[in-house]
Formats: structure tokens, sequence, C-alpha cells
């Protein structure tokens, strides 16, 4: 099958497994009108009346092909076949099997057929096959006037499909499993006598007279009321048996191939997961294939997230196809004791359910496993075994025989259980969690606050127990807006306290998680609520809880197994949102302050030692500045350079906020967050962070200085200033270099004030004053020669030539700045990040000189090390550089390929004025262009 459409509910086009996007309104309704008349031709009329309401624009017809062209390659780019036109307007063709409603017209016709030939139990599996195709009501969530006498029509056949159904089924003495149906169906069509009768019959049948009685009395009522009429003959003839307790009421002799029904009620509410549904039915044999094992589905996921639902609601789509029984036991994972006890109680409840007498049933676990293999053998049974705690725990409860399923819920992961097919859930996506909500809402504030809803849901961290909370506690709230709650919501402190209701509550169903790991990895789950990246690995959660590396990746692959982390990348653990709250309170409560805070020392330790390595690649084996905290820690090695950028940009948001907590914490390091600070520099570069990292540095600045530590007041200033003038906040940047360069002196620190001289240097040039720059240049790189800091002297080299070049003028005496620069360069080896900006400016130098060619060959040299060390602010640089140079030799074309590569760069990295440049030089070289076009 290429593909599926349906409109049995939400309209959706499936191609390849995947859904397709439809975009905009007046798509989806041209789509609907078209589905629900497949192979038919719609007017063109038609298909503007659907799209337009009221009066349609004079444009209407116009933009009503378009919306079927765009239609048409949407559905193409998707391998499925688009609207065509036909006579006076446009006719939609789909596959056997393409639309969900001529399936569902189709199992209708085979269940009428099974019906006349006197097979009813095959014709209720059609019939149930056919209604749970539905999703929903026909195109919810689409408005469209034009289409509802379409839509109603739907809506009626459907109806009348289940009283067919429903009739068997009492025929066949299934009234105890049709009644909860029944009572939602009269509850949603209270004129419907059919309905009425059914229901009342089912619960004569079921012993229960009195509610049958009153059901009758309810109809009468709302008949009368409505329209103004008595029920029917029918109707008041079964009245009148129902009375008199007529015998001819009756149930027939039970069908003995269903043993039992014991599926819990299925939501009504039930929203989503259908890809997860599909998965879970796509692993079934086909209906007549032969089967040689039973088919084991174990779904997993963390508390709330709606194992049980889904399971129960897969269970109810399929019970038709395993008509011999239909179980469900709970296995309360969470609360049994002796798990093996647990599993000997699980196996006489499922005995009993099947008719087996407590006399029959021994004592021994696997005695009483084999009686329940033998009960179930030859026999079509679906057994939901919910909220499992182990592999160890369910083996004894599975059938032995081919042709039955088994659905296996747990928070855990059940790796081990043989030949089973796993299904991990996850969070909805944002508009099933919306969805979810209004429909358990109830409620127009639900639909009229869209921005609000989705904030709401999201703050509810798309976890279908909180939805399903927050939407109950709306409800009950009439003078609750939707803004006021997601405002509860979004107090950190109160979140989890919010999503509480009754005896359902959030926070109860993840204690029931936590209280089953070991007191070692309930520690580490509460200390990694401090690290405050999004995402860490186990280096990090080693330092966290200070175990070994091996102690720390088996507690975590533990915490990930039970869902209690999330992994998105390999390598990599992260919370839900709700579960990061979870445990930050655990935190609070269980661990002591001191605890605490260890974890903040023990993570700015090992980022700094991490970052250090790290510098060292990037700067050819170049040492910090003197006088630098020492670690406890070796940190991570990194095998490269690849791997170490990787790395620190993977836990940067963590080390921010590490280097922000000690900002914040007077008892905390701050020497140690400078250094860290400042251990980032050359990444600052590489990757041009500095729009994060100066928020970060200017706390540590103002922190440093309030507690009189002045190296690292000096060292944070550096950073800050540095940042600054990166962003072109040039008046802030000055600032801060001048109260850096007195703390520098204040503390005695000349390890820094090198690098604090060389921004002041940059800085004045900026402002013009070359002289003054040069003569701060100067100054830093006596300093640093003194220091023996090789990569300070190739940066104020590298400054001092651009400065010759730009500002005075003098391309010619920037040359001996730049080959003294590109020597040092050679003597330490390797291709540094400073050796770049010298090929950059010796090439503006030679261009300036009128030697573009070789210019050109500089830049090109230039380029191809920024993408070796995967440096995008140089390789946009070079690329900048490259486009003038292409100009000037006549090479528009060439000049116009680099301007799109580096304003490519500058856009990724929020480089406004750049890119501005970028952009006056691409206008020129397309005014020149022109210019030299000869005219037509």
């Amino acid at each position: 099958m290429a593909g599926e459409f349906k409109i049995l509910g939400p309209l959706e086009v499936w191609t390849s497994g995947e859904p397709l996007r439809l975009s905009g309104a007046g798509q989806r309704k041209v789509l609907a009108a078209l589905l629900l008349s497949a192979g038919h031709v719609v007017p063109l009329s038609h298909l503007v009346d659907a799209v337009w309401p009221q009066e349609p624009p004079p444009t209407a017809e116009k933009r009503v092909r378009n919306l079927v062209s765009e239609l048409r390659r949407l559905l193409a780019d998707g391998g499925l076949a688009g609207p065509v036109a036909a006579g006076a307007g446009y006719r939609l063709d789909v596959g056997e099997g393409e639309l969900d409603a001529a399936v569902f017209d189709g199992r209708v016709r085979r269940a009428r057929r099974h019906a006349d030939d006197g097979r009813p139990a095959e014709a209720v599996a059609e019939f149930r096959a056919a209604l749970n195709l539905w999703r929903g009501p026909v195109l919810a969530g689409l408005e469209c006037p034009a289409l509802q006498p379409r839509v109603t029509s739907w809506e009626e056949r459907r109806t009348a499909t289940l009283e067919e159904d429903i009739e068997l089924e009492l025929d066949l003495g299934r009234h105890h499993s049709v009644i909860s149906e029944l009572s939602e169906q009269v509850a949603a069509h209270p004129l419907r006598e059919r309905l009425a009768g059914q229901l009342m019959l089912a619960l004569h049948r079921a012993g229960r007279r009195p509610e049958a009685l009153r059901v009758f009395h309810d109809t009468r009522e709302t008949l009368a009321e409505e329209l103004g009429l008595d029920p029917g003959d029918q109707l008041q003839r079964l009245h009148q048996q129902i009375l008199s307790d007529d015998p001819g009421l009756a149930a027939s002799p039970p069908d003995r191939r269903r043993r039992v029904q014991q599926l819990p009620r299925d939501l009504a509410d039930f929203t989503g997961r259908a890809t997860e549904l599909n998965r879970l039915i796509s692993a079934l044999p086909t209906e007549g294939e032969p089967t040689t094992a039973v088919v084991i589905n174990s779904i997993d996921g963390m508390a709330g997230i709606g194992k049980t639902a889904l399971a129960v609601h897969a269970a109810h789509r399929l019970a038709d196809r395993y008509p011999d029984a239909q179980l469900f036991v709970d296995l309360h994972a969470h609360t049994a004791g002796d798990e093996p006890g647990a599993t000997a109680a699980a196996l006489e409840t499922l005995l009993r359910a099947v008719g087996v007498p407590g006399e029959r049933i021994p004592d021994e676990l696997h005695q009483r496993a084999g009686l329940w293999r033998d009960e179930l053998a030859g026999l079509k049974a679906l057994i939901v075994l919910d909220n499992a705690t182990s592999a160890e725990q369910v083996r004894p409860l599975l059938p032995g025989d081919p042709g039955s399923l088994v659905l296996i819920t747990s928070r855990r992961r059940l790796t081990d259980l043989e030949a089973a097919r796993t299904l991990s859930l996850e969070v909805l996506p944002p508009a099933d969690a919306a969805a979810l909500f209004t429909r358990i809402a109830d409620d127009a504030r639900a639909v009229t606050e869209p921005q609000a809803l989705d904030e709401v849901v999201r703050l509810c961290g798309l976890l279908p127990l909180a939805v399903r909370i927050a939407a109950a506690r709306l409800r009950t709230r009439p003078t609750w807006t939707l803004a006021h709650l997601a405002e509860r919501l979004g107090d950190q402190q109160r979140r989890l306290g919010e999503l509480a209701t009754g005896d359902r509550s959030v926070a109860a169903a993840f204690a029931l998680s936590y209280r089953q790991l070991t007191p070692v990895q309930q520690r580490l789950f509460r200390l990694l609520s401090l690290h405050s990246g999004p995402d860490f690995d186990a280096h990090t959660a080693a330092r966290v809880a200070d175990v070994p590396l091996q102690e720390a990746d088996r507690l975590l692959e533990d915490l990930l197994d039970v869902h209690l982390l999330q992994q998105r990348t390999a390598g990599r653990y992260r919370f839900h949102d709700l579960l990061h709250t979870y445990a930050a309170h655990l935190a609070l409560e269980e661990d002591a302050e001191a605890d605490r805070r260890a974890v903040l020392g023990r993570l700015l330790d090992h980022y700094l030692a991490s970052a250090r390595n790290l510098y060292r690649l990037l700067r050819n084996g170049c040492k910090l500045p003197d006088a630098m905290a020492a670690t406890h820690s070796a940190g991570v090695a990194f095998a490269d350079l690849a791997e170490g950028q990787t790395w620190m940009l993977n836990e940067l948001d963590g080390v921010l906020g590490a280097v922000r907590g000690a900002a914040a914490d007077p008892g905390a390091p701050i020497a140690v967050a400078a250094d860290l600070l400042l251990a980032l520099d050359p990444l600052g570069d590489v990757a041009f962070l500095w729009p994060r990292l100066n928020g970060p540095a200017a706390e540590i600045a103002d922190a440093a200085q309030a507690r009189g530590e002045f190296p690292a007041e000096a060292r944070a200033r550096y950073m800050l200033g540095g940042g600054l003038w990166q962003v072109d906040r040039l008046d802030g940047g000055e600032a801060q270099i001048r109260r850096g360069i007195r703390a520098a002196h204040d503390g005695g620190d000349e390890a820094i004030l090198d690098r604090l001289l060389n921004v002041s240097a940059l800085l004045a040039f900026h402002r013009h004053d070359h002289e003054e720059a040069l003569v701060i240049f100067q100054e830093s790189l006596a300093i640093s020669r003194r220091s023996g800091d090789w990569w300070s002297q190739l940066e104020v080299l590298n400054n001092i030539a651009a400065l010759h070049i730009i500002g005075l003028r003098r391309p010619l005496e920037a040359l001996p700045w730049l080959e003294r620069g590109l020597a040092l360069a050679d003597r330490v080896g390797g291709r540094p990040l400073a050796w770049q900006y010298l090929m950059i400016n010796r090439g503006r130098a030679k261009r300036a000189l009128g030697r573009p060619d070789e210019a050109v060959e500089d830049f090109r040299a230039a380029l191809t090390a920024s993408r070796a060390l995967a440096s995008p602010f140089q390789e946009a640089m070079a690329l900048q550089e490259l486009m003038v140079t292409s100009r000037g030799l006549g090479r528009p074309e060439e000049a116009l390929e680099h301007a799109e590569a580096s304003l490519a760069i500058w856009r990724q990295l929020g480089q406004e004025a750049r890119q501005a440049a970028v952009r006056a030089e691409k206008e020129t070289i397309h005014a020149e262009l022109d210019g030299s076009r000869p005219l037509a």
C-alpha cells in the first residue's frame, strides 16, 4: 500500500509509516472534500464552497486551483497519487485499502455476508474491525459547513453499524460486555430508540432490571421534551416484557468459545498514539496466517506515560481476533512484596478467571504455570499483564500454545524477555497533547486560548498523566483561564503540587518508581538534578556523585532501564522536565546542604580539568596562564580536537550553569569558575560562543570583585571585555577591560595582564587611536615574551599587522610582523587558530600591495585550515576576503559563491553587521554584472 488517507477522525495522510504534514486550512478542506467523494468528480464550485463558507473572494476559483496544485505536489512527494482535473472539477482516486472510509464499507459488507450465512461470531469480528477504524468524529477539528451533510451521513452510518453489531452480540449472549458501551452511546444519542432498547435488554439479561426500566423512563421523557412523541411500539413492548419478566427475553446459551471478557473499559478520550498502535497491530500475523508462537508485546515507559491506556485500547481494538478469552491482571510491580508470591497470586487470578475452581489450583508456582498453559491450549486468548516488574515475574504467566497475544506493560525495559517485541513510549507530540487536554477539559477555554494551551501542555512535559490532571483541574475551576493555569504551572516550586487532583498525582506516580531504586541509585538520581545542563554523560555523572566512571555508567543505565532518565543520543542522558523537578525536590529534602554544595565544587573541578585538556588541543599544547587553580580531577581525555569540541559544546549549558552557580554561592570556589571561563577562550573564538559566555562572565566578575578576589575578577573581565568587543559592544567592552587591568594590577596577576592589554589595544584600534593602540600592543607583546606565552605573542603580532594594514594603511610594514608570527607558529608546530588569522591578514596585505593572486592563495590556505579545525568564524572571514578579492580579479560569479557561503555562516553565528557587509558587496557585484550585460 503506497499510503493511507484517513477521514474517520481527524484528517490524516500517511506514507511509508509516517504522517504527511498538510499545510493550511484551505488545503485540508480541499482534500477532505475530494476524499468524501473519492473516485468521483467534485465540481470546482463545491470546492470553493468548502474553502469559503461565506462570500468567496473574486479570485476564489484561481486560489482553489492553486490549492489543488500544491496538494498534488505534496502527495506526489509522499509517493501518492494526487487529484486530477476532470470535467468541471477534480477527482481523487484512491487505491484499495488506502482510504479508511472505504475499508470501513468493505468490512461492513463482509460482516453482513457472514450474518446472512449464519456465522454471527465472524460477523461481529468484522463489524468490530470496521468500527475500530474510527478515531473520533469524521474530519474532527475541520470546520467546514459545506461538508457537514456528508459528515453527518457518515456519523449516522457509524451508529447504525454499531446497532447492527450489538444486535448480533446480544444474540450471542454477550450482554455483559456491551453494557458499558451501550450506556455511552445512549447518552450520546438519547433519541435513538434502538440503542435504548438494546441497553434495556442487556441490563435485563444481566439481572439489572431496575436500571433497564430507568433507561425506558429517561428515553420516554427525552422523546416527549425534544419531539413531543411517545416511544415507538417496539420499545413499549420491550418495556412491558421486562415488567412482566417475560422468559422470551432470556439470553440464548452463551457462546462457549468465549471464556471470559475482563478487559477494563477503554478510555473514551484516548488520543494519539497512532504510530504506536500501528506497530502493535503490524506485529500480529495476518488473519488466516498460521502461527508458531505466542505473540508477546512489551510496552515500557516512564510513570504517567500512558502504557496501560495504550495496552487496553489496543486490546479492545484486537479483541475480536482473540474470541476465546480476554484477560487483564495487574501485577502491582510497585506495591508487591515477594515477587514469586505476586506471580503465584496472578496465576491463581487468571486460572479462576478461565473457570478453574479453587480446589484444582495447586500451591506450587511451577504447577500453577503448567495448569495455566494447559487451560489455554488451543485457545485464541488475549492477555494484558499490567504493571510488570521483571521478565522473571511474567514468564510463568505466558501461554505455551501459539495463537494467543500477550500485552505487557512495565516501567522497566524487559530486554531479557525472550521473543518479546518491545515498544518504549515517549511523551505525546505537542498537537496530540493539546488535543488530549481539549477533550478532557471539554471547555471553550481550551480552544479560545491556543497559545496558553500550548504553554500548559509544555509545562506538563507532554506527559499524558500530567495533561489529564491539568485538564481536569481546569474543568473544575470555571473562573480560571488557561493563562492562569499556565502561570500556576510555571512556578517550578509548586508545579508538582498543581499536578495532583483526587487520587491522581504525578509526584505519587514518580514516587512509586523512585522507591524501587537501591540507595545508591536514589542518591545519583537526586544529585543529578543539581546539574544545570539539559543532558550529561557518564563522566559528568561520575563527578556529580563522586563515584568511579564505570559505576556511574552502570547506574545511569539502571536509571534509563526504569525510565527515570531518557537518552536522545548514545552516551548522553537527560531528565524529563517533571522528573527533574521531582528529583530536585528530593535533593532538597534528603541531601544535606553541604552535600549539595559539594556537587557544584566537583563539577567546577571536572569542567576546568576537561576545558584545560581542550585548550591544549585548540592551542597546540600552549599552556594556560600561570597561577591557574589546581584540579583534583584529570578531566575527560579527548582522542582528538573534534571529540573535545563536540564534548564541550554538548556540556556547555552545564558548564555555564556551574559558573553561574559559583557566582551565586558565596562559598563556591570563584577562582575555579573564573579559570574555567578563561579556559573556554579559544573555543569562544572557534565556535563564536561570546553571546553565551558574556552573561556568566559578568556574574563572575562582579562576584569576584565583591569577594575581593582580584585575579579571578581580572580573568572574568578579560573574557567579558573581549566578548563584548566580539559582539560589537565596544563601549561596554572598554569599560570592562579597564576594570580588568586594574584588578590584574591589584592582584599582581601579570599572567592575564598581557591579554587584557591586547584587547585594550584592539579597542583603541577600533576608536581609530592607532598610535595608542600600537604602544599598548607592544607592551602586551613584551609581557607575553617574558612569560613565554607564545599564543599571546601570535595574537599580538597578528593584531599589530592588522593595525598597519587597516588602520595605518601601511600594508608593506605589516608583512614583517606577519612573517614573525608565521615563523613562531612554525616553531610550535601545527596550524593553530592564530595561524589562520595571520594568513588572512597576510592575504589582505598582499591584496593592498597589488598582489591579488598571492592573496587568494593565503585566503584559501586559511579557509582549509579553518575547516580542518571546525572554526566557522574564521572560515566565514576567509570566504568574505575571497569574495572581495575575486570581485577585484574580475570573477563576479566566483565572488558571489563565496558571498553566499560566508553569509550562511554569519547568519548561523548571528553576526548581523558582517551579514550586512556581505549583502552590500553582493549588491555591488550584481549591479556590476547587470551593467556589463548588453541590452537585448
